[in-house]
């Protein structure tokens, strides 16, 4: 049985998500955190990650690894909260301040209160949860557009050859006049013929009468 960690790191979208999420997001806690609290700048933050104290009052570029991975970890709370409430963002938000209990239970530099459920909490609060939700929303966007762009364009081949798997339906009395028809070529020929070849050689001959039909009119008409 595959494992739940290894079914996600399958997700091409997940993972591009989250790396998209993590770094910007960071980056933006830091710079709203130093907007309104001028005097951090250039003071250490320390915080529990990983089992050690790292400041996180750095740029993503400089945040030390273990913060990086507590990142990830709640980019991908994120995107599991948009994915299990798409069109509820504050049960999305519910979910991100769930997780971000788990992840921080352990340490004691967080204040108290922020461990009370998600409908106690002060509207600022709530607002961080409900940022992470529509920045997530907001990584998605960008991934697949970017996934969009990505993807090779078909080649005139490769359409024909779509065209050609385009399913044909044949009526009951139809197909058992080709499968007749099938035998009494094989019995001819003294090899097997089957009916698909006689329906896709019917379809051939058509084309081929069309084109000359069409092309007979086109010169009458000049």
């Amino acid at each position: 049985m595959v494992s739940k960690a290894k079914a996600q790191k399958a997700d091409p979208v997940r993972d591009a998500a989250i790396d998209y999420f993590a770094g910007r997001s960071h980056d933006e806690w830091r710079r709203t955190l130093l907007k309104t609290n001028p005097e951090q700048k250039g003071k250490p933050r320390m915080r529990q990650r990983g089992g050690v104290m790292v400041d996180v009052n750095q740029p993503w570029s400089k945040l030390h690894p273990a913060a990086k991975a507590d990142n990830a970890r709640a980019a991908g709370d994120a995107y599991d909260a948009v994915k299990k409430f798409p069109k509820d963002r504050e049960a999305a938000s519910a979910y991100v301040h769930e997780r971000w209990i788990a992840r921080n239970k352990s340490d004691p530099s967080q204040p108290k209160e922020l461990f009370k459920p998600y409908g106690k909490l002060p509207e600022v609060e709530k607002d961080k949860d409900r940022a992470h939700v529509d920045n997530m929303k907001a990584a998605l966007a960008a991934v697949r557009k970017r996934v969009a762009k990505k993807a090779p364009k078909k080649s005139p081949k490769a359409k024909s050859k779509a065209a050609a798997r385009v399913t044909v339906q044949v009526d009951a009395g139809a197909w058992r006049r080709l499968e007749s028809a099938a035998q009494v070529l094989s019995r001819a020929l003294g090899r097997k013929v089957a009916p698909e070849t006689l329906l896709k050689a019917g379809i051939d001959a058509m084309t081929a009468v069309s084109k000359g039909v069409a092309a007979e009119a086109k010169q009458k008409k000049t």
